[in-house]
């Protein structure tokens, strides 16, 4: 393995990490549709300019992960030869072979593991505050289920990266390897 395949995957690990944020990130944005409306005194409903401004800002942390996970993922070549991380290394000091898929899939199963590990006890948390809660109110209010629905999609956004893992790997070197051609016919 030579340094640049070790950053190289290094950088993509990386890029995995972000992945996991976007997954805790977007039910945040989902959460925040709901308040754009507030209803006013005659019954009707009416925008609210005030509760825009936390999607807007979510909205524009999940566009700066998407382009950080792109890059990581995607165009680590060019970041590489941008900071010159694989120069000053001595070639033979790096005699492991690991192929860049076994890690990438070691890491995406350590990611999902990472996500449900979060997510199950506040799935659990969640659902006994919902039942609490509808118990105590003796139905005069509708508790809210929106934190059962999060949790939800997290466990189950984890389960499908450790489960479909070998089709994350498979497009993220395809997509590797077409960048280098691109590459290398410029």
């Amino acid at each position: 393995m030579t340094p640049k395949n070790l950053f190289n995957i290094i950088l993509k690990i990386f890029g995995l990490f972000f992945l996991r944020e976007i997954v805790y990130t977007i039910p945040q944005l989902i959460s925040l549709i709901p308040f754009f409306t507030k209803a006013d005194d005659f019954g009707g409903e009416q925008f609210s300019s005030g509760d825009i401004v936390p999607f807007i800002v979510t909205l524009i942390a999940i566009a700066f992960y998407v382009y950080i996970i792109y890059q990581l993922l995607f165009n680590t070549n060019k970041i590489i030869d941008k900071l010159k991380l694989d120069q000053g290394f001595n070639q033979q000091e790096f005699s492991f072979n690991i192929s860049t898929s076994l890690i990438l899939t070691i890491s995406l199963i350590v990611i999902g593991g990472v996500i449900l590990t979060n997510e199950i006890p506040n799935f659990c948390k969640n659902i006994f505050s919902y039942f609490q809660e509808k118990d105590l109110s003796h139905g005069l209010t509708k508790p809210n289920y929106s934190y059962i629905v999060v949790s939800g999609v997290k466990i189950i956004i984890g389960l499908l990266i450790i489960g479909e893992r070998t089709r994350i790997v498979e497009f993220v070197e395809k997509r590797e390897d077409r960048k280098e051609e691109e590459n290398e016919i410029e």
